[in-house]
């Protein structure tokens, strides 16, 4: 380029592309190094980014010389491009092992003409010549078989993809590939555009005003590749090329509507107002909240099928929370989400202590042969991730997300064998008793954020049925054979529960979908009635849950389940899950555990739950100062302390402390509210530990309460 040529756009789009090229490098192998997809991908981009580097440098070159220099470090680039496409689409695909003669011979290629591009030789390129754009290269003798060669090896692997891609039976995956044939279309469309002016050029001159579109093309291509393979659920590609298929015929109308103005019109003798103010206001409702509501109803036309999966969801939820008989719930899920999705199978395998599994209990098919799996045994790694996160498994994204590829590397057998697009847990207060497999959509569509997020809120809300109509059942089982009023007072407690909890947790999860935003913003005063409405509805869940735990007590239906139990990690944990409460308060939460300390085993759910309730009462009536949790070995148990430096207790409350449904006769306990039972349960479940619980306090200076647990503890 001339010297004394102006830094344009059109200069600085390659600078651009290369921080795009680096950004995504950099974010594909900080998100998963040990990816082979990702590794490749990041080789990729890097060659891109020495291209676009190149032409940067290219574009400001003062001079023939400097710019055929610049145009080796382009091809330098360039040249390895085409087989790092075909091994990413083979890796893609999982056939590389298949192909690997073709993929052999493609880097062989590249390793020829880099090192007949590198060494400078005229038979790959004759020097640079200057063009309306800028510089451009000089064809020599090589340089036709090496363009050949380098959309060979993109439309063969374009070409795989193509081929497979009406077997591909995952929605997720086929996403992706879409992503990929996407992206390589428009970079292929790009290359076409140049390729084309450039022999045009010879024949009609005006040929060589035409852009250069490779620059533009091989961002959307780096972008659409990266997403693939780090972020592809971030939209669903057939809904955004549907999108944008309307705006562009809403465009075309408008464009057509000017045109046909224009040959009616004198615009010389017309004040530009009258245009410029007409375009304004539609540009201004179109962004406002009625231009929402014409895209929500264009939506609701052109895809009313996502509509209609997100409508199903929402009223499954709704229907839960009137039915108690477990079968015809069973059957109203299933059946619903295969109908009203509408899906390609669903299963629900609910747990069976006799076989110490996840047994199939009901599934609908509509296409296929369902879900291939009859049983899923506890030990599963699946269920144990299922327990432990509580987080919906998409296959798909299994192998693209480290902790989750981490986790299940060595039951990647059992997760194929599983023919579901989601595998959803059913877990109702840290309990997994039921697990929902999910197959794909009829439609071809993927479930996107939206839906999950529903999604998850209906699984929470069908736990809770679950074990509310197991809970009626055994009731209605048992009332004849029941004696006692207290019995019958704890058993009728457990069966009301589905009356309360059930809407109430449909009142948490569609207020926590609100504050999510999930359906629109909400002006200020709305999020805090909503938050309100919220946290309202969570506290009044955890009383009645504290009702519920007692009542379970009483009725002699708790179960024990002996584990090794590590206390730093749960001490740990309740901490991080206590501390938000202290928000506000000159507190600290602390910790005094030996780094050695004997081992223990005890059901680490009510070990935990003993702790939250006595560091919650710790931190609620106490406004400055600290909270201290200590452990201590003492012959045959182990003791664990949580001290505080509030308001204290009285020495003739001592006494009922542990009582259910006494409180503290204080204004700060009166204010803190709570049904009285957190101490009863935890006195409880201490007792079924084999162990003890006490207190010790004086009034204004602070409170100790002390449990322990036997070494021997089942």
């Amino acid at each position: 380029m001339p010297s004394g040529t102006p830094l344009t756009l059109h200069n600085l789009l390659p600078l651009i592309a290369l921080l795009l090229n680096v950004l995504l490098a950099g974010i594909t192998l900080v998100r998963n190094p040990d990816s082979r997809l990702n590794r490749l991908f990041a080789y990729f981009v890097t060659g891109m980014a020495v291209w676009n580097f190149g032409v940067y440098m290219l574009r400001r070159s003062p001079d023939e010389l400097n710019a055929s220099f610049w145009e080796i470090i382009i091809h330098a680039g360039a040249v390895a491009l085409p087989a790092f496409y075909y091994h990413f689409v083979l890796i893609f695909l999982e056939s590389t092992t298949q192909h690997r003669p073709s993929l052999v011979a493609a880097y062989l290629l590249a390793i020829f003409f880099s090192v007949v591009n590198l060494g400078g030789s005229s038979l790959f390129m004759l020097g640079v010549k200057w063009t309306y754009w800028g510089w451009a290269p000089k064809a020599g003798l090589l340089y036709g078989p090496f363009f050949v060669y380098f959309n060979f090896f993109m439309i063969y692997g374009l070409w795989h993809l193509i081929r497979v891609f009406k077997d591909v039976g995952s929605s997720f995956r086929r996403n992706r590939a879409t992503l990929i044939l996407l992206g390589t279309l428009v970079s292929l469309a790009g290359g076409f555009v140049d390729i084309a002016r450039f022999l045009l050029a010879r024949f009609v001159p005006a040929a060589d005003l035409v852009y250069p579109m490779g620059i533009p093309a091989n961002i959307v291509f780096a972008l659409m590749l990266g997403t693939s393979i780090v972020r592809y659920r971030l939209f669903d590609v057939n809904v955004a090329v549907k999108k944008g298929a309307i705006y562009l015929m809403l465009w075309g109308v408008l464009i057509s509507v000017l045109v046909l103005a224009e040959q009616y019109a004198d615009w010389d003798q017309i004040n530009p107002l009258w245009v410029i103010l007409p375009l304004g206001f539609i540009m201004t409702m179109l962004v406002s909240p009625l231009g929402q509501q014409l895209e929500e109803k264009l939506e609701r036309l052109m895809f009313s099928r996502r509509r209609g999966c997100y409508e199903t969801l929402l009223d499954l939820s709704k229907r839960m929370s009137t039915i108690l008989d477990f079968g015809r719930l069973m059957e109203t899920l299933v059946h619903g989400l295969v109908r009203g999705v509408p899906l390609t199978h669903c299963a629900l395998m609910i747990y069976d202590p006799s076989k110490s599994a996840f047994v199939l209990y009901r599934e609908e098919n509509s296409l296929g042969d369902g879900a291939g799996v009859t049983a899923i045994p506890v030990e599963s790694l699946i269920v144990q991730w299922l327990n432990g996160t509580g987080r919906v498994i998409v296959k798909e994204e299994v192998k693209l997300n480290p902790e989750i590829a981490n986790y299940f590397e060595t039951a990647e057998g059992e997760l194929e064998e599983i023919r579901a697009a989601l595998i959803v847990p059913l877990k109702v207060e840290n309990k997994l008793t039921g697990i929902l497999l999910v197959g794909e959509k009829l439609s071809g569509e993927i479930f996107d954020g939206q839906e999950l997020e529903v999604l998850a809120v209906l699984s929470n809300q069908v736990a809770i049925s679950l074990e509310n109509a197991r809970l009626y059942e055994e009731l209605s089982a048992s009332n004849a054979q029941l004696m006692q009023a207290s019995r019958l007072k704890s058993q009728f407690l457990a069966s009301m529960s589905h009356e309360l909890r059930t809407p109430l947790n449909s009142i948490i999860g569609f207020s926590k979908v609100l504050l999510n935003r999930l359906d629109g913003d909400l002006t200020e005063r709305q999020e805090v009635y909503i938050r309100s409405v919220h946290n309202s509805g969570a506290h009044l869940l955890q009383l009645i849950n504290g009702i519920l735990d007692f009542s379970r007590i009483e009725a002699g239906k708790v179960e024990m389940v002996s584990e090794d139990l590590d206390l730093h990690a749960l001490i740990d944990e309740c901490i991080e899950s206590s501390t938000p409460l202290a928000r506000g308060k000159q507190l600290k939460v602390e910790k005094n555990v030996p780094l050695e300390l004997p081992r223990l085993a005890a059901d680490r759910t009510k070990v935990k739950q003993i702790l939250l309730n006595l560091l919650s009462n710790a931190i609620k009536f106490t406004s400055q100062g600290r909270v201290l949790v200590g452990v201590a070995a003492e012959p045959g148990a182990v003791r664990v302390s949580v001290a505080d430096t509030g308001i204290g207790i009285r020495q003739e409350d001592l006494t009922r402390l542990f009582e259910p449904f006494q409180q503290l006769d204080n204004p700060v306990a009166r204010g803190a509210g709570g049904t009285g039972l957190g101490l009863a349960i935890s006195k409880r479940f201490v007792e079924l530990h084999g162990g003890r619980i006490w207190a010790e306090s004086r009034e204004n200076h602070g409170s100790t309460f002390h449990f322990t647990l036997p070494l021997n503890s089942n």
